[in-house]
């Protein structure tokens, strides 16, 4: 089983319109559509951990009746929570995707103010959910009250129970935390050039960054980059990777990373080759950003999608 941990979780406003403007009062029409989902990192990996077949157990912060809202959805899709509930309401953010102009605005709160003793009931919880899972995925930012050394506590009480850890945040939050050794590194660098200290631009720089990485730390297997699309970049081990999608068409980049996470998951508990690991993930994202959708809705889509990804092996 599978553990996701969404500190800073949020209601998904989505709203896909065909022509936005300011300025200007826009009414929906037939071809539009407005969603409310569950969101945040975590919950979006537990979502599409779920859809592909995985039990997952939702922990994290929730407030109001937003964070109600939010634990509902998680149950009605069949997903365990286990979220510690708190003062204030549980996030909005809003999304507005314009399919006319290919363009994607993002709007999101900054989320309520954790108290002390909440994070301290998390943490006990959390570890009492240790024991039930093999792996558990720390994703997304942090709300206010909660000190940045809550990841760092998380990993070393995963290891000590013998469980993977999946990281995906910002680069400052993975920063410091990467002397400890997670499983899977993958900096969210949508908003972010810089990662370990310097500015990364190009596949040169990742692959780098990655190898230097793996060489002096021997409990991480993985450090992706999946923020290019056309450039995904992947280093393990044994081999570093690029894969390529073909034909890429996109249409919506809300959830991408969240689905290639997921994909990525999915696949290694399977005990497939890292190649076909890898090639898996990349057609689940690609699954994702094809779809007006931020969680995968078609899995035959990924099946599909599989001859689409180009996996080169890169020395």
């Amino acid at each position: 089983m599978i553990l996701t941990v969404t500190l800073n979780p949020a209601i998904d406003k989505i709203l896909i319109l065909n022509g936005f403007e300011i300025h200007k009062l826009h009414r929906l029409d037939s071809r539009e559509m407005s969603m409310t989902v569950p969101g945040g990192k975590g919950v979006n990996i537990a979502l599409n951990l779920k859809i592909l077949g995985d039990d997952t157990i939702a922990t994290g912060f929730a407030g109001g009746h937003e964070g109600h809202l939010l634990c509902d959805s998680l149950r009605q899709h069949g997903i365990t929570t286990s979220f510690i509930f708190t003062e204030g309401s549980t996030r909005t953010n809003t999304s507005i995707l314009d399919t006319q102009h290919e363009t994607l605005t993002e709007i999101n709160d900054f989320g309520q103010e954790i108290p002390e003793d909440d994070l301290v009931f998390l943490l006990e919880s959390y570890e009492r959910l240790l024991n039930r899972v093999d792996m558990v995925v720390l994703a997304g930012s942090l709300p206010k009250g909660v000190i940045e050394d809550v990841y760092r506590q998380m990993i070393v009480m995963a290891q000590g129970h013998g469980v993977k850890v999946v990281l995906h945040a910002a680069p400052k939050y993975i920063d410091p935390l990467i002397d400890y050794g997670p499983f899977l590194i993958n900096p969210d660098m949508r908003s972010f050039h810089h990662f370990m200290g310097r500015p990364l631009d190009g596949i040169g720089a990742f692959l780098q960054a990655g190898r230097e990485i793996i060489s002096y730390q021997k409990d991480t297997e993985f450090v992706i980059f999946t923020h290019r699309i056309e450039n995904v970049v992947a280093v393990t081990r044994k081999q570093s990777y690029i894969l390529r999608p073909k034909d890429l068409k996109i249409v919506n980049m809300l959830g991408y990373a969240d689905a290639y996470l997921a994909g990525f998951i999915h696949a290694y508990r399977q005990n497939l080759t890292t190649a076909d690991v890898l090639r898996y993930a990349s057609a689940a994202g690609l699954t994702n950003i094809e779809a007006l959708y931020k969680e995968i809705r078609n899995t035959g889509q990924i099946t599909a999608n599989l001859e689409r990804i180009d996996v080169e092996e890169v020395s």
